[in-house]
C-alpha cells in the first residue's frame, strides 16, 4: 500500500511525557487516564522497548523515523518494527492480537477498528493521553477523525490519510478534442467509446483483485461519486435496494469490462504503468498514486495526468485514516510502556516542536495524504504537491470526502465482498447475485456477531 495558534489548554511533550509523583502512577479523572509527573523524562531504569507492527510500505523510511524518534528520545525508548504485506495484514493481525503476541502500537485503519476494539485488542488513546482529544481532534479533517472513533472514544492519532480521486491523462483528452472530464458515469462511457473509436483500445483502466482490500475502497469511492452508501446508521444494507448506487455502479463497471472499455489489474503499481504507456486514459485509485504517475524520474508520461472530482451526481467520494493505535497489551505491561507508547505515536502521528514532522515527510516525500488539517495550508506540502496535483482541485474533491460506516464485522464482510465484486466485473457470476450474496452475508455476520 501507499501532510498529510495554539491553545491556552496545550500540553508540551515534557508535560505529557511527566510521570506520577509519589508512586508514579496514573490518575483517574472522569474515567480518563491522566499522565501526571514527577519529571520530565522517563523514569525507567532501563529503555522502554516496543514492538511496532505495519503493512508492508515503504518500511526503509519507517525505519528511519524510528532512529529518528530513539535520538529524540535520548534511547530512553526503543522500537523492532514488524511488516506484514498488506494483502495479509488484517487475517494475520487477527491471528497475532488474538493469539497475545507482544505488539506495542500498531497499524489500524477505520475499517478494522471496531472489530479490533471489540475483542479488546486495541485502546483508545484518549483513555490514557488526554490531549488526544482536548488537542489534536480539532486539528484532524473530518473523514480520519471518524476513521480513528469507535463507540465516541478517540483511539489513535494519524499515520495516514487520503482521499480516492479520478485521475486521467489531460494531454490525450485535450489531443482528441474532448474539453473536459466526464461529470457522470455515463458521460465517462460515451468519451471512453469516442476514444476507442480513435484508436485506444481499452480508455479505462481499474485496480481490482479478489485478494486486494484496496477492491473494496476503489468501489466505494465510485458508488460513493452517485451518492451511494453500503449501510444505514444501524448497518442495515442498502447497497440490495432497487437502484442502489452500489447495483448502479457494479452494473456499470461489468458493461465496462465487457464492452472492453475498462480493463482490469491487481495492483496499483500495474496500473500507474499501463497508464504511462498511453494505452489507457483514466482511473479510479487513492490519489497518492498520482505522484508516481507524474514523477518524471520513472514516468514516461509524467505531467500529463491530472485530477478530477468523482463521476456522479453528487461527486463525493470515499476518505479514509490510517492511524497509531495502543495495544491492551502495552496497557497490561504498566505504566512506562503505556507512557512510551504516548510518547512514540505523538512523534509519529502529532506535533514535534510545533510541527507534524512524520506526517510532514510522508507527505513531501512520498506524496501520502494526511490527516493533519495545519498541513493542507503547509508552504512545503503545497510546493511538494504542487508539481503533481492541481492542489486546489485536491482541496475541493477532499471537501466532499466522507468515511464509510464501518461495522464490527466490516474486515470479514470486506473480504467477502472483494470476491462478489470481482467476480460480478468479470462477467463470473451476474451482478444481482453478487449482491444478494452480499446481503446475505451480512445478515449472517449481524447475527453471528450479536450472539
Amino acid at each position: 500500500m501507499r501532510s498529510r495558534s495554539h491553545g491556552q489548554g496545550r500540553w508540551t511533550r515534557r508535560e505529557v511525557l511527566k510521570l506520577a509523583g509519589a508512586g508514579t502512577a496514573y490518575a483517574a479523572a472522569g474515567g480518563l487516564g491522566t499522565l501526571v509527573a514527577r519529571d520530565g523524562a522517563l523514569a525507567a531504569s532501563r529503555p522502554i522497548h516496543l514492538n511496532f507492527t505495519v503493512w508492508s510500505y515503504s518500511v526503509d523510511t519507517i525505519q528511519d523515523n524510528i532512529k529518528r524518534f530513539e535520538a529524540e528520545a535520548k534511547r530512553t525508548v526503543t522500537v523492532t518494527v514488524t511488516d506484514i504485506p498488506w494483502n495479509n495484514y488484517h487475517e494475520t493481525m487477527v491471528s497475532r492480537l488474538s493469539g497475545k503476541a507482544p505488539i506495542h502500537v500498531l497499524y489500524n485503519g477505520g475499517d478494522w477498528l471496531p472489530e479490533f476494539a471489540r475483542a479488546g485488542w486495541v485502546v483508545p488513546l484518549e483513555d490514557y493521553f488526554p490531549k488526544a482529544r482536548s488537542y489534536y481532534a480539532r486539528k484532524i479533517v473530518g473523514y480520519a477523525l471518524q476513521d480513528m472513533t469507535y463507540q465516541g472514544k478517540m483511539y489513535g492519532l494519524p499515520y495516514y490519510a487520503d482521499i480516492t480521486t479520478f485521475q486521467y491523462n489531460a494531454k490525450i483528452l485535450k489531443d482528441h478534442g474532448i474539453a473536459k472530464p466526464p461529470e457522470t458515469w455515463e458521460e465517462l462511457s460515451d468519451q471512453a467509446k469516442f476514444l476507442q473509436s480513435k484508436g485506444i483500445a481499452s480508455p479505462i483502466v481499474f485496480e481490482f483483485a479478489t485478494s486486494l482490500p484496496t477492491t473494496y475502497d476503489n468501489f466505494t469511492a465510485m458508488a460513493f461519486g452517485r451518492g451511494g452508501e453500503w449501510f444505514d446508521g444501524d448497518l442495515n444494507p442498502l447497497f440490495d435496494k432497487p437502484g442502489s448506487a452500489v447495483r448502479q455502479q457494479l452494473a456499470w463497471l461489468a458493461g465496462a469490462v465487457k464492452s472492453k472499455l475498462a480493463t482490469v489489474l491487481p495492483h496499483e503499481t500495474e496500473v500507474v504503468k499501463a497508464l504511462n504507456t498511453g494505452r489507457h486514459v483514466y482511473t479510479v485509485l487513492w490519489n497518492y498514486n498520482l505522484a508516481e504517475a507524474n514523477n518524471k524520474a520513472v514516468s514516461p508520461l509524467a505531467g500529463q495526468f491530472k485530477v478530477a472530482l468523482m463521476p456522479g451526481a453528487t461527486h463525493e467520494t470515499q476518505g479514509m485514516c490510517k492511524f497509531y493505535n495502543m495495544t491492551k497489551y502495552a496497557v497490561e505491561q504498566g505504566k512506562d510502556t503505556v507512557d512510551a507508547v504516548i510518547r512514540f505515536i505523538e512523534y509519529f502521528g502529532g506535533e514535534t516542536g510545533g510541527q507534524y514532522k512524520i506526517a510532514k515527510r510522508w507527505a513531501v516525500e512520498k506524496g501520502l495524504g494526511f490527516g493533519q488539517l495545519p498541513l493542507y495550508d503547509d508552504p512545503d506540502v503545497r510546493k511538494s504537491f504542487g508539481q503533481w496535483i492541481d492542489f486546489d482541485v485536491f482541496k475541493a474533491q477532499a471537501a466532499k470526502a466522507r468515511a464509510r460506516r464501518h461495522a464490527v464485522w466490516e474486515g470479514v464482510f470486506g473480504e467477502f465482498a472483494r470476491v462478489q465484486l470481482v467476480r460480478a466485473i468479470a462477467g463470473e457470476t451476474g451482478v444481482d447475485e453478487a449482491v444478494g450474496a452480499m446481503s446475505q452475508k451480512v445478515k449472517e455476520l449481524k447475527a453471528q456477531f450479536k450472539a
